[in-house]
């Protein structure tokens, strides 16, 4: 929740407030139906944009941040055996404020008062948050499990490995990120764009023909279900 990687419980209302007010207002101007209820599913993609950017950017921060702090974290392991010593190590050098620092410090005070049981949910959770946090919470879990010398070796052994891998995918989810936004922008466009073409009367009383607005409605079908399609695939990528 202190992420911003938890909905707000009144987030279900915003979504309510603003499809319906942006439906009675275009329809206050006059304008069609099947345009009126294109911009109100509009402004649901933004609504929802908005009430998720948070959430994705508190990710991506995550995410940004987990190859060096693998990488250090492999380092340290070669100075100290004990992994809680190497995590609150590593853990103090991250940025403060900033999500994975929170996170890390969070998963240290359970750790500290539950002991390593603790690290067993801990590692649901953050495979809940990304795919790369949990494999990171899963790697400090067996190296606190197993323990020994070979164990931590084998863990700074592979760290470099496993800090390109972060990196890679840490990369993806950033231009994932780019392409939703890309998408985002040219729906605004085509919204700005439609709403100037229907501020003319003349326009505007060609939209109110049936089938005008059956095509009208077949586009932004297209439009919905390519955002929809683009979306998913980006989720698919990122959580595979």
């Amino acid at each position: 929740s202190a992420l911003g990687l938890v909905k707000p419980a009144y987030s279900r209302y915003v979504y309510a407030a603003v499809v319906l007010g942006a439906f009675a207002i275009l329809m206050l101007l006059g304008m069609p139906l099947v345009p009126a209820v294109g911009g109100s599913a509009l402004a649901y993609i933004l609504a929802d944009e908005f009430l998720r950017g948070k959430t994705r950017k508190a990710r991506l921060a995550i995410e940004g941040e987990l190859p060096t702090f693998v990488s250090r974290l492999g380092g340290m392991l070669l100075v100290t055996s004990s992994p809680r010593a190497a995590v609150e190590e590593v853990a103090a050098t991250l940025l403060p404020g900033k999500p994975l620092r929170i996170w890390m410090e969070r998963l240290l005070a359970g750790w500290s008062s539950q002991g390593e049981p603790f690290l067993v949910n801990a590692h649901l959770e953050g495979n809940a948050i990304s795919p790369l946090l949990g494999l990171t919470v899963y790697q400090i879990r067996r190296l606190a499990e197993t323990g020994g010398a070979g164990f931590t070796k084998a863990f700074a052994t592979t760290a470099e490995e496993l800090s390109a891998i972060l990196e890679a995918r840490a990369v993806a989810g950033a231009k994932a990120e780019g392409a939703r936004q890309a998408v985002l922008t040219m729906l605004a466009i085509m919204a700005v764009i439609l709403g100037i073409m229907l501020s003319s009367p003349i326009i505007r009383q060609g939209y109110a023909d049936p089938t005008s607005q059956m095509i009208a409605a077949g586009a932004l079908g297209v439009m919905a279900f390519g955002y929809t399609q683009l979306n998913g695939m980006i989720a698919d990528a990122l959580e595979g």
